[in-house]
């Protein structure tokens, strides 16, 4: 039934997504004081009418001054990233990471060419109040090079960038590691940095040198048709390799068989992955190789479909297990359907997805009443490890939630940038602003994973904590894997 009801579901919203409209403008058009108040106040009208955790982790009265607080700086006319920028902040005050503002798809297109103009030089790792460099575009920089700690860039410290820059970024709670994880890598905080600090063509930035002195250079923005390396062509690939190529991003197997050891990585949990049949036969091979040891790394598993999760959780859970003991939406129908992208599709499903209760609120009953078992065929019963950073989120979450705490299975890393006590998430609309036509994603359901946990707005702790050091990036070695062989040989030792 629940199948047959997602199907329909995926059909209507392929159908309505032939009927999004466009519109297009110029990045520098100006919109006026009532324009921007139009679009604001549908922003609120959606978010107070439907979103079901708007009020978890801040008071009603925390949230009509921040919204009180936009408005009044809406004298003037604002061009859509002036407004963009007001809204981020904004929504980000939710601290749900499911909450997030997006560039019309008119701006996002031209941003998209632009960008590749001229870029950011480097990239960096964020922790706290630390900044150091992972990479730098231009190979030929023998002073900015990886495991150079940043003091300042254009006078701002770390400290202070990595605050300001976080008031961007949508995050669940309170948690610190998720914000630090998406300023983190490639061009991420780059894109963030230009975007909403500063837009300067020479960068100076302060350093510590190899003797721990401080030192300033100034370096320009990378311009990759200038300053681009000539690079030996690289030959074609065949359509089945660049197919082979990307379900390799998203999730690979590799097994030691002499060391019965495997090490899964997992980078997502989303639809085109082929991870049905991916966890079937992985599973399969560990059992044919007698693997005793099997490290999973879900640092870059943002999350996806909760139908994968939860099957992949089957194969390594040792009990049976629940989803969430809530999950619920406050109401089915809207005032603001126009404005929301495929809405009718959504307000046709309800319906079948929910039902209404006695405290109000529409509850999807399954996920809430059904526990899952663990998979009978090739059930990985050896020692596990899960590896995990901020940027761990969503159904991923799920996923350590369900098999968190059982014997043998050890989770190593960070917090996890997803939610211990849950979220909201599961539907999650497109709302399209009628005159910026800037894009607001709201989740319409609000899941408690475990009742029994407190809800402080922090994410599920590792068994084992593990961070990044300056001396890890320096050296360029992977610190959670080397504490997690440890770890294995540690176990062998005692078990021999």
């Amino acid at each position: 039934m629940q199948n047959r009801i997602w199907a329909f579901l995926f059909c209507l919203c392929a159908f309505a997504s032939c009927r999004t409209s466009r519109m297009h403008y110029p990045p520098d058009k100006k919109f006026s004081p009532t324009s921007l108040r139009e679009d604001v106040e549908v922003l609120r009208g959606v978010l107070e009418s439907h979103h079901p955790g708007l009020y978890w982790y801040q008071s009603r009265d925390e949230w009509n001054r921040n919204l009180q607080g936009v408005y009044q700086e809406l004298n003037d006319s604002l061009t859509e990233l002036g407004l963009r920028k007001k809204l981020r902040q904004l929504t980000s005050s939710i601290r749900c990471g499911h909450t997030t503002i997006q560039s019309s798809r008119s701006i996002q297109k031209q941003n998209d060419t632009a960008t590749l103009q001229a870029l950011f030089p480097l990239s960096v790792k964020c922790w706290e109040d630390t900044m150091m460099v992972l990479g730098n575009l231009d190979i030929k920089d023998s002073v900015l090079n990886r495991g150079v700690q940043i003091l300042s860039i254009n006078g701002r410290s770390a400290k202070q960038i990595i605050d300001t820059l976080s008031e961007y970024i949508s995050g669940d709670g309170f948690n610190r590691t998720h914000p630090d994880q998406i300023l983190s890598g490639w061009g991420s905080f780059g894109n963030y940095y230009r975007l909403y600090l500063d837009t300067s063509s020479q960068i100076m930035f302060n350093y510590l040198d190899r003797q721990g002195l401080e030192q300033s250079v100034i370096r320009s923005l990378y311009i990759p048709k200038k300053d681009a390396a000539v690079r030996q062509p690289q030959p074609a690939l065949s359509r089945k390799e660049k197919k082979v190529q990307s379900l390799e991003r998203i999730r690979s197997l590799q097994i030691d068989t002499a060391n019965r050891q495997a090490l899964m990585r997992l980078n997502s949990f989303g639809e085109n992955g082929k991870l049905r049949r991916f966890f079937r036969k992985g599973f399969q091979l560990l059992e044919q190789n007698q693997v005793a040891d099997l490290i999973i790394d879900v640092r870059n598993n943002g999350g996806g479909r909760v139908g994968n999760s939860t099957s992949f959780s089957r194969y390594i859970s040792k009990r049976p297990f629940k989803v969430a003991d809530s999950l619920y939406s406050i109401r089915r129908h809207s005032k603001y359907g126009k404005h929301i992208q495929h809405n009718w599709a959504i307000q046709a499903l309800m319906p079948f997805l929910t039902k209404k209760r006695k405290d109000g609120l529409y509850h999807f009953g399954y996920f809430e009443r059904h526990r899952f078992s663990p998979k009978k065929k090739n059930h990985f019963d050896g020692r596990t490890y899960i590896l995990t950073s901020g940027y761990s989120f969503s159904a991923t979450t799920l996923f350590i939630n369900a098999v968190k705490g059982q014997p043998g299975i050890t989770v190593i890393g960070e917090e996890t940038g997803g939610g211990a006590y849950g979220n909201s998430a599961w539907e999650i609309p497109t709302v399209v602003l009628p005159n910026t036509r800037i894009r607001l994603k709201i989740p319409l359901f609000r899941m408690v994973m475990d009742k029994n946990l407190p809800n402080n707005g922090r994410g599920i702790f590792p068994d084992v904590e593990v961070n990044a050091t300056p001396e890890s990036i320096r050296l360029n070695y992977d610190n959670k894997m080397r504490v997690t062989q440890s770890l294995i040989q540690a176990a062998r030792r005692k078990g021999s």
